[in-house]
């Protein structure tokens, strides 16, 4: 008996470690996605943010930051935090057009022939997908 009763106390403080460690992991794997349409260059046909809020210096707006943890970090941990809050719905949804009726207004004031974020399945497009599938992934807890 006394040795159910140890295992079911480890077990007890080692399955939330795991499940805990997987829902992490499966965050840093979901921000992946969106990292790599944040790191395109701002401009042309591109949705991404770099030279603007991803880069060394702030250029434009919130800095997020230069590198993929400095960025996560500022959402996850810094100021960017009241951004995501809400996940979906959040500040950042609204903003790259995940809220239904919202408008998205980023890229407001980026280059002329930047673009909104989107999902274009003949294009190979998932940029909105990927991103409320992250946001989701913040509101598990």
């Amino acid at each position: 008996m006394a040795t159910v009763t140890r295992f079911s106390r480890l077990a007890a403080r080692v399955i939330p470690l795991l499940v805990f460690s997987g829902v992490a992991r499966a965050q840093n794997d979901l921000f992946d996605l969106v990292w790599a349409t944040m790191t395109q260059e701002a401009g042309g046909d591109s949705p991404g943010c770099c030279g603007c809020h991803v880069a060394p210096q702030p250029g434009f707006g919130r800095w997020f930051g230069d590198t993929r943890d400095d960025v996560l970090s500022y959402f996850l941990d810094g100021p960017g935090a009241m951004l995501v809050a809400g996940c979906r719905d959040s500040r950042l949804g609204a903003a790259l057009g995940l809220v239904d009726g919202v408008p998205p207004f980023m890229p407001r004031d980026a280059p002329l022939d930047g673009r909104f974020w989107r999902d274009c399945p003949v294009a190979g497009l998932t940029e909105l997908t990927d991103l409320g599938n992250w946001l989701d992934s913040l509101c598990v807890f």
